[in-house]
C-alpha cells in the first residue's frame, strides 16, 4: 500500500476556534499546516513558500480574502484555492470564482466536504 504524499497547506482564517480544529483535522490527515489570521499574513506566507493548496476565509482582517485571493493568484497562479465564508455576500463569493477560486465553502461547512475538495484539487 503507498502513502499518499504529504500536502502542504495555507490556512488563513481569523477566527482562531475554527482555524484550529480546521488545522487539527487536515494534519490528521497527514497535510502539512501552515495557519494565519488575516489577508496580509497570507500574502507573505506565499512569498516565502510554496503550497499545493490555499484555504482562505473572505471575510478578514487588514487585508480581507478577497483582495489577499488576487495578489496570491498573481504570485502562485496554479495552487488551486478554496475559499470559505459564513457572512460574504453573492458578490463576494462569486467574484472570488472569477479571480480564480476553486469553490467557495459555506460556513458552517463539513470537513469530510473540505478534505475531499482538497484531495480532488491536488491530485496530480
Amino acid at each position: 500500500m503507498t502513502r499518499k504524499a504529504t500536502v502542504n497547506i495555507l490556512l488563513a482564517e481569523d477566527d482562531r476556534n475554527l482555524a484550529t480544529v480546521i488545522k487539527h483535522e487536515l494534519e490528521d490527515e497527514d497535510h502539512s499546516i501552515d495557519l494565519v489570521h488575516d489577508g496580509v499574513e497570507a500574502v507573505l506566507h506565499v512569498i516565502d513558500k510554496p503550497y499545493h493548496c490555499i484555504l482562505i476565509d473572505i471575510v478578514m482582517p487588514n487585508l480581507d480574502g478577497i483582495n489577499a485571493l488576487r495578489i496570491i493568484k498573481r504570485l502562485s497562479p496554479e495552487v488551486p484555492v478554496i475559499v470559505f465564508s459564513g457572512n460574504a455576500g453573492a458578490d463576494k463569493t462569486e467574484a472570488s470564482s472569477r479571480m480564480g477560486a476553486m469553490k467557495c465553502l459555506a460556513k458552517p461547512f463539513s470537513m469530510s466536504e473540505l478534505k475531499g475538495d482538497i484531495e480532488k484539487y491536488t491530485e496530480k
